[in-house]
């Protein structure tokens, strides 16, 4: 793990939005901006102080979730130091302490996943509403920066609105997940889906990737592994052009540089080849056919991932690609539209009337750029 160049207050210009989606107050976050002067450290205007002053006022004030959404800002956006460590630690048990007034039924769970002949050991949350449910689990992961506890409300929502039995998980190199980010990352997830069709018999299993999330959305429904797969925002290497990743903004290539567990920076050769391992089209999948229903959504001004790399994927049968208009990585200024027009899909491939997709897409529909409405909610579908 290692600290990295990262401007503060340009983090809180890209982010901001971000935090408040996870729960925390507009207020508060405007608050922790103006006191915020460095990013790494310990002094009383860096980043980790700030936030855990906020949190620990919420702690007092019984307020358990918001104070786990405020640890998880202060551990934000690496475990590189040892007070961000500590700050995840205080995360874990606000979440378990909020976990009790949960509008969904809730269990923590550690599953052994075997993986290349060992037993991995893997913390995830299981989300439920309490009736009825619908047959049917879905995965959930998010990226490199945006663990379980920030996808808290999205997965909440996703339990309430289906009825389907929400896994969340860290995806590889994150928060609690045992093993780091590597191109075959997707074999513990494999193994975790597999694990999940031996105690559901019966169930479709589907994955819901956010940001680097979706890249291993897109690579299970590749290979099949899933019923269904939803991409939104996940880098795949479909554009057939390597991202420099050293380039990408707001600190991001030292976040990635953390989840894959490295002590610093490589220089450009070497991230060259990392990175480029992590491309499905040099992979092969890309050309394989079968497979399984695949959903790739994005912002048509996505900061961090090539248009290319959700477009691409349009040739694959099976596959819809939406491209959100006005909106960047993750499509975040239109999520919550996008979030029900995924949710209509994804209920139709496991079994759903139609009249379910059409009405749950009815709110995206106009959000998706034109070229791209043959594939949109409430219209024909691939």
């Amino acid at each position: 793990m290692f600290t990295f160049e990262v401007d503060a207050q340009a983090v809180f210009a890209e982010r901001a939005r971000q935090f408040t989606a996870w729960g925390i107050p507009a207020a508060t976050v405007a608050e922790a901006r103006h006191g915020i002067d460095e990013m790494w450290g310990t002094r009383a205007r860096a980043w980790v102080p700030v936030w855990a002053r906020a949190a620990r006022a919420a702690e007092r004030e019984g307020r358990w979730l918001r104070a786990a959404q405020l640890w998880g800002a202060a551990r934000f956006p690496a475990l590189a130091e040892p007070a961000r460590q500590e700050a995840y630690e205080h995360q874990r048990r606000c979440y378990a302490r909020a976990a009790f007034g949960l509008p969904v039924r809730f269990e923590r769970r550690t599953v052994g996943v075997p993986v290349g002949g060992r037993t991995v050991e893997f913390p995830v949350h299981l989300l439920a509403r309490r009736y009825p449910r619908r047959p049917g689990v879905l995965v959930m992961s998010g990226g490199v920066d945006t663990w379980k506890t920030e996808i808290h409300r999205m997965a909440v929502a996703t339990a309430l609105a289906t009825g389907l039995l929400v896994v969340v998980v860290d995806m590889p190199g994150t928060g609690e997940s045992p093993v780091p980010l590597a191109p075959d990352g997707d074999r513990v997830l494999g193994g975790l889906v597999e694990l999940l069709r031996e105690q559901r018999p019966g169930e479709p299993v589907g994955y819901f990737g956010l940001s680097f999330g979706g890249h291993w959305a897109v690579k299970l429904a590749l290979r099949g592994v899933v019923d269904a797969a939803v991409d939104l925002g996940g880098p795949t290497g479909a554009a057939g052009r390597q991202t420099d990743v050293l380039a990408l903004p707001y600190g991001m290539a030292g976040i990635i540089g953390n989840a894959l567990r490295l002590t610093a920076l490589p220089d450009a050769a070497t991230a060259t080849d990392l990175f480029g391992g992590f491309s499905l089209r040099r992979q092969g999948l890309l050309d394989t056919p079968g497979g399984s229903p695949l959903l790739a959504i994005n912002g048509a001004d996505d900061q961090y991932i090539p248009l290319g790399d959700t477009t691409g994927l349009a040739p694959r049968p099976g596959t819809t690609v939406w491209i959100v208009r006005g909106a960047t990585h993750c499509a975040a200024e239109r999520v919550r539209p996008v979030l029900a027009g995924s949710w209509g899909w994804l209920l139709r491939r496991f079994g759903a009337p139609a009249a379910v997709e059409r009405i749950l897409g009815l709110p995206s529909r106009r959000h998706v750029l034109p070229q791209h409405r043959g594939t949109a909610p409430g219209l024909s579908w691939q």
